[in-house]
């Protein structure tokens, strides 16, 4: 687990979430740290989903962006994650911000959204049960 004044990471085993919570701005140093210290517990977690609250979420510096089209992107794609989901209200004040991350993380991931972490689990078990399905086949 990881926690500062920007966000804490935990893994939740019986889920196998790597959940990333923004608790308030961060920009630069302070961004990178958390963002990095998700990317550690999904490398110790092969193959599990990357969930991000993003409730007090905010718009990225432009520097952020680049740092994680360029590096965040292709290192969590080496993790096997397959599934980035974001927690937000139904409507946000970063809809841009999440457009702007959404189109990029779709190339190498499947992107799900809802309003709560049960409603991420609740998805991620349909997306589970229709892989079990396919690979039956």
């Amino acid at each position: 687990m990881f926690e500062s004044n920007y966000a804490r990471i935990e893994y939740i085993e019986k889920d196998n979430v790597v959940l990333h919570t923004w608790k308030k701005e961060a920009h630069y140093e302070m961004y990178r740290a958390s963002v990095i210290a998700s990317l550690h517990l999904l490398q110790s977690h092969k193959g599990s989903y990357f969930v991000v609250d993003a409730r007090n979420g905010f718009e990225d510096v432009e520097a952020d962006v680049k740092w994680g089209f360029d590096y965040f992107l292709p290192e969590l794609k080496k993790t096997g994650c397959r599934i980035w989901a974001f927690i937000l209200p139904e409507v946000s004040d970063i809809e841009g911000e999440i457009d702007l991350w959404t189109a990029e993380i779709e190339k190498n991931f499947q992107v799900i959204r809802a309003t709560s972490y049960d409603e991420i689990i609740e998805q991620l078990s349909t997306l589970a049960f229709r892989d079990t399905l396919k690979k039956a086949e």
